[in-house]
């Protein structure tokens, strides 16, 4: 087959790939996983694994969003 789709999960043969930027993540690279209360999953593409540097102003706005709601939107 030409084509074989990544697999559920958001990684592939060179590891996770970052939810911001959507490079891979290389083994031994730092990064962060940050969670978002109204994402929970992932499913909005805002909770999960993010390069370091791509994962600061994230992990500002989750904090934010994560302290200030009180219901999902």
């Amino acid at each position: 087959m030409a084509f074989d789709p990544m697999p559920a999960g958001g990684s592939g043969p060179h590891g996770p790939f970052c939810a911001s930027c959507n490079e891979p993540i290389a083994k031994g690279e730092r990064s962060v996983r940050i969670h978002f209360n109204n994402d929970p999953h992932g499913h909005r593409g805002l909770s999960g694994l993010y390069h370091e540097q791509c994962g600061k102003p994230f992990a500002s706005l989750a904090h934010v969003v994560n302290v200030t709601s009180f219901k999902p939107f």
